[in-house]
Order: C-alpha cells, then structure tokens, then sequence
C-alpha cells in the first residue's frame, strides 16, 4: 500500500501580488534555506489564468518545475498585472539560484494537490493555502 506524504503551504498578505511571493517563498523554504543567494538568473510566467486559484498553481507547478527540470530554486518573486493590450494577464518572475547554492532542508516538492487548495482575500487579508505532495 502506498502512502503519499505531503505539506501544506500557507501564505497571507495584503494583495494578491505579495501572497503569491509569500507562497512561492513558503513552498521554497519546505525544502531549501536560500540564505543569501544571490539570483543569476529568472523565469518569467505570464498567465491568463480566469481564477486566482488558477494562477496561484501555475505559479506553484512552475516553481517545482524549476527544481525538477532545470535544477533552479525561486529565491526571489516579483508580480505585475498587466495593463491595456494584455488586460487581465499576469506577469510573475521568479528569480532563480542553481540547487547547489542552496542548502537542501528537506523533500522537493512534487505536485501542488487540486483539492483543499483555496487563494483568495477574506477578512480583508489575501490568503492562500495548498497541499503539496512530496
């Protein structure tokens, strides 16, 4: 029988923007202490999502994908909305460190779990909250 170990990743804000940073960070800090790392290098996540549950797991999917496929961890996130031409996008860069700048502290997260997963404002704080498997 097999038994799928996870995590659950919290985060709250005043605006969406610093709650998907305070995420990203959070997923981040469950498998790696960044210390001082110093980015040299980014990736850019531009969503249409129609939910901000939506963009909060493509912003999440991403930031494993980073570990997984291309060997870099988030150690910073930055967010923009976009205006006129590309209303309704978002633009979510996540500045990166090869893996072997960080100290690993735990399992990499595998995937960012559907169910339970809630983003959104709610007694005036933007707050997010998502299981993880590892």
């Amino acid at each position: 029988m097999s038994h799928v170990v996870g995590i659950v990743v919290e985060a709250w804000a005043d605006t969406r923007e610093e709650c998907l940073a305070e995420a990203v960070q959070a997923l981040v800090e469950n498998f790696a202490d960044v210390g001082d790392a110093v980015p040299d290098d980014s990736v850019v996540i531009v969503s249409a999502e129609e939910t901000d549950e939506a963009l909060l797991m493509d912003v999440l999917d991403e930031a494993i994908y980073q570990v997984e496929a291309c060997h870099r961890v988030a150690v910073d996130v930055s967010v923009d909305e976009r205006t006129k031409a590309t209303m309704g996008q978002v633009e979510v860069r996540l500045a990166t460190v090869p893996v072997g700048a960080v100290v690993r502290v735990g399992p990499v997260p595998k995937a960012v779990a559907v169910q339970h997963l809630r983003f959104g404002r709610t007694d005036g704080v933007w707050r997010a909250h998502v299981d993880v498997d590892v």
